[in-house]
């Protein structure tokens, strides 16, 4: 099992709302299609945004927020009662109050290193919960295009926040390093949750998941990380979580 830590980054590259993204690193991210990056917020600056996440995982808002809140890993309409994981999709939209937050300051600097030939900015924000000892609470193999529409630049940059420990054994990112140049998309198609239609095929309304079949050749890489550091992907990835 390979695992990638970047034990070289840490919190002495931080500067105010800056931190530092070494050439390397930005190469790395290009020609691989992922990097990490340790200590990118202090642990008084989790603290702000431990409310945020606990109000959100808990269900406050998921009355107003219908199928923006949800478990990714099972069918639109399960109980949240019965949910393995939580999503709660587009924080900032139901509570303005959260927009422009210190990971977000955080991520634009980092974004502009990494993206340098025009100007990123914030498409899509979600808080992710797996909870303790469920089965399944796993995304699936997939590659982020595979869900959005495509645009003359597709180019996007995903930042994870650990909000706790992350690593193998309570469901880390995982993915396939240097998928991102292989020149088509893999095929997607809808997770089965047992309700194919008539003609074998899976009802999309029913099913929000994507999921892509692995190669016997595909290598997988594992990043652990710290609360309080991040990992980056690009849009073309075959990433997951288990």
């Amino acid at each position: 099992m390979e695992k990638n830590y970047n034990p070289k980054s840490g919190k002495h590259r931080r500067n105010g709302l800056h931190y530092q993204v070494e050439s390397s690193e930005i190469k790395q991210f290009h020609d691989l299609g992922y990097l990490i990056l340790n200590d990118v917020l202090t642990e008084e600056e989790m603290q702000t945004l431990d409310p945020w996440f606990e109000h959100f995982i808990m269900g406050n808002e998921k009355e107003k927020m219908a199928k923006d809140f949800c478990d990714m890993s099972q069918p639109y309409g399960t109980p949240f009662e019965e949910f393995r994981l939580v999503n709660a999709m587009l924080p900032s939209l139901y509570r303005e109050e959260f927009a422009n937050n210190i990971l977000q300051k955080i991520s634009q600097n980092i974004a502009n290193q990494l993206y340098q030939n025009g100007k990123a900015a914030i498409d899509y924000e979600q808080f992710l919960a797996k909870k303790p000892s469920k089965e399944k609470a796993e995304f699936a193999m997939h590659q982020d295009l595979g869900y959005w529409p495509k645009t003359k630049n597709t180019w996007t940059a995903t930042f994870s926040l650990a909000m706790n420990d992350a690593d193998v054994l309570n469901g880390c990112l995982y993915l396939i390093p240097g998928s991102n140049i292989e020149p088509e998309l893999r095929t997607h198609k809808p997770k089965d949750y047992s309700n194919q239609m008539e003609d074998g095929s899976v009802n999309r309304e029913e099913s929000h998941t994507l999921i892509i079949d692995v190669q016997p050749d595909d290598k997988i890489m594992y990043l652990p990380v710290k609360r309080g550091s991040i990992t980056i992907h690009d849009e073309r990835i075959v990433h997951g979580s288990g």
